[in-house]
């Protein structure tokens, strides 16, 4: 079994995997690593060179290629779980876990990111809003899926990891 951590960009999946794979004595993977070292070029080259939709059937690669694996706490980039295959990948190989947020916290901290995020790259300060809006609408179905939704708005990164640790063990029994 692995846990794979779903959301937005920006709502905290990696910083909240990591403690959480702490707390359980678990691995850590997040799976846009998996892709650049499986692709051998970063997401944004991915993204230029091959379009999104290239990126999308890398990313479903790497999915599987973890998903096959037991013991991991995996940070999804923001689309992974947004089609029905991955979803169903995920689902059958572990819990899920949405890091839910607010668009106005997540353009909040997408600003100050120094992530460069290929969806994101080309927009000012209002395009970023109206597109963060926007891809928050349509992907909301699929990460409210998951089987457990934390609200991680404002949030102490110890106490959420602590808190869904606790879950999950308790799940386990």
């Amino acid at each position: 079994m692995n846990i794979y951590l779903i959301g937005f960009m920006g709502s905290g999946k990696s910083t909240v995997g990591r403690k959480l794979a702490t707390e359980l004595n678990w691995n850590f993977i997040d799976l846009d690593n998996i892709v650049e070292e499986q692709e051998g070029l970063p997401i944004p080259v991915i993204f230029k060179s091959h379009g999104e939709s290239y990126f999308r059937e890398a990313e479903s690669r790497a999915l599987k290629s973890v998903s096959n694996r037991s013991g991991l706490v995996v940070a999804c980039g923001g689309g992974t779980p947004c089609s029905t295959e991955n979803m169903a990948e995920i689902k059958e190989s572990g819990i899920v876990v949405y890091l839910n947020m607010t668009v106005k916290a997540l353009v909040s901290r997408l600003e100050k990111s120094k992530t460069i995020r290929p969806l994101l790259a080309s927009k000012g300060k209002e395009d970023l809003e109206t597109t963060v809006e926007k891809l928050f609408k349509e992907r909301t179905p699929w990460y409210e899926q998951a089987d457990i939704i934390a609200e991680s708005l404002n949030a102490d990164i110890e106490k959420i990891a602590m808190q869904l640790a606790a879950r999950i063990k308790e799940s386990e029994n």
